[in-house]
């Protein structure tokens, strides 16, 4: 015989819309992959408005800087606390950024707004494919990854066109501004669709394990950024930027090992295809970002083409 749980007054568990729920995440992704291509198709026009080129590269290395320092962070609050909520903080930070970087004024103003705007991005692409693995079965996954995958793949082909086309009819502003529809629709679609259950226990944050992490990671980026352009790489001042990211990570790694709850665990390294992955996203990043940055710079200052040549070829 049934017991009707209702008539108890245990309310009935809502129950998660798959297909609503992937087209939620499915937008959070391309509101992040569409940025780098976007921005850099506009970083032309955002120059010559806003003056800095000596600090063109800046406005890329901000945003990506936050965007990996924050990565393994959310991943891990996503795990304590739920992926919706970690997510729906991410894409706020990433919506406020945008939406400050298309008032920015001045370069160093710009670069400030792309680092909150990074702190947000952080959160989108780790957790939104967290969550279709948590919702769909080993068997389901495969097909599903096919829709995540060409989300990168239609980014890429319209994010220079998009890019271009506003650059040339509207303002650099709307750049950053296109993103917030998207980023408030994918919200919507998430609190309405989206219903996990979060286990309650008390939690050890590695704060420590974060901190180390984030020294580590941006006095790198600052070592590559500025290394021959501001000081020469025999300088004292890289020396001791690399002295300091040398040792963060000599403590970062000290401190996995001893967390309870570690930022990253090392364990996972030891698996050849997660290496593998990595690996070769790191390569593959390194390509494209390097090439999408610095190509529309070179087409409109040194061929002297505008964005519309840009976005035709």
């Amino acid at each position: 015989m049934g017991i009707d749980m209702e008539a108890f007054g245990t309310p009935k568990r809502k129950q998660t819309k798959k297909s609503l729920v992937l087209a939620s995440v499915m937008l959070a992704m391309f509101m992040g992959a569409i940025e780098a291509t976007i921005v850099s198709t506009a970083m032309p026009a955002i120059v010559a408005d806003l003056g800095g080129f000596t600090l063109y590269s800046w406005v890329f290395s901000a945003y990506l800087l936050m965007n990996s320092v924050t990565v393994l962070i959310y991943g891990k609050l996503s795990d304590l606390f739920g992926r919706k909520p970690i997510l729906t903080i991410g894409i706020i930070i990433f919506l406020i950024g945008s939406i400050l970087c298309g008032f920015a004024g001045s370069m160093k103003t710009l670069i400030i707004f792309r680092l909150i705007q990074g702190f947000g991005a952080g959160a989108v692409t780790p957790i939104a494919t967290t969550i279709v693995g948590d919702i769909y079965t080993t068997e389901e996954r495969a097909k599903v990854q096919g829709y995540l995958s060409s989300v990168w793949g239609i980014s890429a082909i319209t994010g220079p066109a998009v890019g271009g086309l506003l650059v040339q009819y509207v303002s650099w502003h709307y750049v950053f501004w296109i993103n917030i529809p998207l980023g408030l629709l994918s919200l919507v679609g998430l609190w309405l669709f989206l219903h996990e259950d979060v286990a309650k226990k008390k939690h050890n944050i590695d704060y420590l394990g974060a901190v180390l992490l984030t020294i580590t990671i941006s006095t790198l980026m600052f070592i590559l950024v500025e290394g021959e352009s501001r000081w020469s790489w025999g300088s004292w001042q890289l020396i001791g930027l690399l002295s300091i990211s040398i040792l963060a990570l000599i403590a970062f790694v000290f401190q996995e090992n001893r967390a309870i709850e570690p930022v990253m665990p090392f364990s996972i390294w030891k698996e050849r295809s997660i290496f593998i992955a990595n690996i070769t996203s790191l390569t593959s990043g390194i390509i494209l970002i390097g090439i999408s940055s610095f190509l529309p710079a070179f087409v409109q200052g040194v061929m002297e083409q505008t964005q519309l040549w840009q976005v035709l070829h």
